[in-house]
């Protein structure tokens, strides 16, 4: 798969698309779905702030262990900075449909933006994640049978500037993908498409110092 984060950026007006959202709180918990019976939870957490930075955690399933972003070698490579997440789902009427949980933000682990979008599989089958690095928020996540597409805005790369950029990540027990660029946005026969608009989350409260 060609090396999706290739350039580094500078992340000034990053997230424009969600400047208006209301903050969320954390921990930040989306439900995907549901397996026998049982919710299929992702949960967004933080813990060790500096300043206006903490270590971001994941935990998949009620059951799952809580895991930094980025890896556990070293969970400061998951300290991260104005994060932005979204709940999103392509469910109609009874909101039973398909979800995603997407996240954005600036970590140690990188000099540039980063983020992911989790999904889970038909019949609440496996959790899958599909990892992004760009200067842009992406808008669109278009859910297929076959593949999943994330589509990011002109700008953000110097070939992008007025072309749409496109992940492209094929579904299954050996998933692969790709990228490219478009003139327009992908067409949506054969997809469930979702608007993605990230809203940020509530700032860290500020810690007292002791009193002697």
């Amino acid at each position: 798969m060609k090396r999706l984060a290739r350039a580094l950026f500078a992340s000034f007006g990053l997230f424009a698309c969600g400047a208006f959202l209301p903050a969320f709180g954390m921990p930040f918990s989306c439900a995907l779905g549901s397996n026998n019976g049982h919710s299929q939870m992702v949960t967004l957490s933080r813990r060790s702030p500096i300043a206006d930075s903490a270590i971001y955690e994941l935990q998949l399933g009620s059951s799952g262990a809580r895991r930094p972003l980025f890896g556990a070698e070293d969970p400061e490579d998951s300290r991260g900075m104005a994060v932005r997440a979204q709940c999103v789902r392509t469910g109609k009427g009874n909101g039973n449909g398909t979800r995603a949980l997407v996240v954005m933000g600036e970590f140690m682990s990188a000099g540039y933006p980063r983020g992911f979008v989790i999904t889970l599989g038909p019949q609440g089958g496996r959790f899958g994640r599909l990892d992004f690095a760009e200067r842009n928020a992406p808008r669109w996540l278009y859910l297929g049978p076959k593949d999943t597409l994330l589509v990011f805005p002109p700008g953000g790369r110097a070939e992008t500037r007025d072309r749409y950029l496109v992940y492209r990540f094929v579904n299954g027990p050996e998933p692969g993908g790709a990228e490219e660029t478009l003139g327009k946005p992908p067409d949506t026969r054969g997809y469930e498409r979702i608007r993605i608009q990230l809203a940020p989350v509530k700032p860290l409260k500020p810690v007292m110092p002791l009193k002697h």
